[in-house]
C-alpha cells in the first residue's frame, strides 16, 4: 500500500468517526460549527499559507491556521524547514475535529528530506482526500526533544494537474 492511498484511508476513516461523534455539526445550542462558512477558494489556492513557529527547549509544540479549500477537488504539498538537529513532526487537526497525523513524521526521514548545511528541508505532496472538508485547519509541529528550533511549516493547495 502507497503513502497516498495510506494517508486516505486514515482520513477516510477519521472522517466518518468525526461525523459520528460530533451528530453532523453545529453545537447544543443550534449555531453553526466554527469553519462552516464558506471558504474563499482563491486565497487559499496557489499561495503558500506558511508560518515560522518558535519551539522552546525540549518537548514543545506551536501550531497556526490555514484556510483549506475542499480537499476533494485540490491537492497539497506540505514543506518544513528547521535545522537538521531537531526532530520535528506535523499533523494537521481539522474544525471539525479529524486529525491527519502522518503530514510528516520526522524531518530525520530520508524518503521526504534532505539535508543541506545546518538546515533539513522535507517536503511531501498529498492527493485528493474526499473525505476531508474545507475550512481552517491547524498545522501543528512538535518537536520530540532537544534544543530551542525555528520550524517553518508552508502548506499550498492546487489543483491536480491532468
Amino acid at each position: 500500500m502507497t503513502r497516498s492511498v495510506a494517508i486516505a484511508a486514515i482520513c477516510c476513516v477519521l472522517v466518518l468517526a468525526a461525523a459520528g461523534c460530533s451528530g453532523g455539526g453545529g453545537n447544543h445550542r443550534g449555531a453553526k460549527s466554527p469553519g462552516k462558512t464558506p471558504v474563499r477558494t482563491s486565497v487559499a489556492v496557489g499561495r503558500p499559507q506558511s508560518a515560522i513557529l518558535a519551539l522552546p527547549v525540549g518537548r514543545s509544540s506551536a501550531q497556526f491556521r490555514i484556510t483549506a479549500p475542499s480537499p476533494a477537488q485540490y491537492e497539497f504539498d506540505v514543506t518544513v524547514s528547521a535545522p537538521a538537529s531537531a526532530d520535528i513532526g506535523v499533523s494537521i487537526h481539522t474544525w471539525y475535529g479529524a486529525i491527519l497525523p502522518s503530514i510528516l513524521d520526522s524531518t530525520h526521514d530520508q524518503a521526504w528530506c534532505q539535508v543541506r548545511g545546518l538546515q533539513e528541508t522535507c517536503f511531501e505532496q498529498f492527493p485528493l482526500l474526499p473525505a476531508q472538508r474545507a475550512g481552517t485547519w491547524s498545522v501543528v509541529a512538535s518537536k520530540r526533544s532537544g534544543p530551542a528550533a525555528k520550524v517553518r511549516v508552508a502548506v499550498v493547495f492546487a489543483k491536480p494537474s491532468g
